[in-house]
């Protein structure tokens, strides 16, 4: 039975930047698990504290692609039937082209992983990618518009469903229960990369896929085979716990 008062144990990474400062020398994990976020060493730490109550990453350029926040390796595991939760609280803005903003797949099929994909309308999507290709979620509710909004992605590996929430409401065009991800495709998204936050290539790749965005709050959880998925209505409750208290680590009771 759940605890009322232990931290989640499925928990990958919690960041709130609003308890930090100028001169942190990362974006620190709240988790538990030490996984702070490392910034490239082409984001100086002026960049990255330079807007108040946010962590900042610089768009990966020709030259200087290491300009985003890295954490170490998810290795979700899609076909082997685990779990992904992400919420995301912050401020980004559309490009002229798609770009990922977050994960540990690159745009190449040599970087297998999970990618979160903002388009030029300011909606976002899901995305999963392998050595087999790649497959994208529906899109999301207008996330991108240079203002404060949250995203959160679920995603079952073990049912190959997923849902949407932007700003703790589920997304409409899911009819109120999850959705199947890319017609049930398998992808094969186990890696040895980093998680970033900016882009979702890692270093290796050297990628200029990516956005400038500031992030107030990310937390990240996997979850094995064996554990059951929350319902659409314990994420729900649970997202807008985390919009009214972005610094409070989830607790084992939420689900």
């Amino acid at each position: 039975m759940p605890s009322t008062f232990l931290v989640k144990n499925t928990y990958h990474f919690h960041g709130f930047a609003g308890q930090q400062i100028t001169g942190d020398p990362n974006f620190f994990d709240m988790s538990g698990n030490n996984h702070d976020g490392v910034f490239g060493v082409n984001l100086s730490n002026a960049n990255a504290w330079a807007n108040q109550g946010h962590v900042s990453t610089v768009n990966p350029a020709v030259g200087s692609t290491d300009s985003v926040i890295r954490m170490p390796s998810l290795n979700f595991d899609y076909n082997g039937g685990e779990k992904l939760i992400l919420w995301w609280l912050g401020k980004v803005s559309p490009e002229a082209a798609g770009a990922y903003v977050l994960g540990d797949g690159g745009v190449a099929t040599t970087y297998p992983g999970v990618r979160v994909r903002v388009n030029t309308a300011g909606t976002s999507q899901l995305s999963l990618i392998s050595a087999s290709g790649s497959g994208f979620s529906g899109p999301s509710a207008v996330v991108a518009d240079g203002n404060l909004h949250c995203m959160a992605w679920a995603l079952d590996g073990a049912t190959r469903k997923y849902g949407i929430w932007v700003d703790t409401v589920f997304s409409p065009a899911l009819g109120g229960g999850y959705a199947t991800f890319s017609s049930g495709t398998a992808f094969d998204t186990r890696n040895s990369n980093t998680f970033q936050i900016g882009s979702s290539s890692p270093k290796a790749a050297a990628s200029t896929d990516g956005i400038a965005m500031r992030t107030r709050t990310f937390a990240l959880l996997r979850l094995g085979p064996a554990d059951p998925m929350p319902t659409v209505a314990q994420l729900t409750a649970l997202f807008q716990a985390l919009r009214r208290d972005p610094a409070k680590l989830i607790l084992d009771s939420a689900f």
